[in-house]
Order: C-alpha cells, then structure tokens, then sequence
C-alpha cells in the first residue's frame, strides 16, 4: 500500500468532527517553511561565487577587529 492510500484510508476513518482539524493540518504543511539542510545550504553557497573586489583586506581587517568577549550566562534554568 503506498503512503497516498495510507493516508486516504485514514482519513476515511477519521470521524467528522475531526475532519477539519486534519485539513487544518494538512494545510499548514504546505505553508510552514521548511528546515534547511546541510546539503541545501552548501547548494546555496555554490550559487554565491567568490570575492570580487579589491576591498578584501580591508573587509577582513574589519571583521577581525569587531570580535568582542563571549558573555555565557551561567544561571540555573528558571524551568527545573
């Protein structure tokens, strides 16, 4: 049985009443973003290219002198 019947024979046994609560469901699906994967992302990076510019030093310089002390909050979790 291939999983299109699976999921038509259990919506045929679904009672009425939950009817709309599964094609609530199924709708949100088709509108709820997907996760990106690795492989997604490194598909993207092919895309992006490479540097093009004679700034790059400068570029760089910029990021190195941005970096600042990581802060950790070491408090108890609120929740436990």
């Amino acid at each position: 049985m291939t999983l299109k019947e699976q999921l038509l024979q259990a919506i045929e046994a679904l009672p009425n009443t939950r009817l709309a609560e599964a094609l609530s469901f199924l709708k949100s699906l088709t509108t709820k973003p997907s996760i990106p994967t690795a492989k997604s992302f490194l598909t993207h990076l092919k895309t992006i290219g490479t540097w093009s510019g004679d700034d790059f030093q400068e570029c760089l310089e910029a990021v190195q002198n941005s970096g600042g002390e990581a802060q950790f909050d070491y408090s108890p979790n609120p929740f436990e």
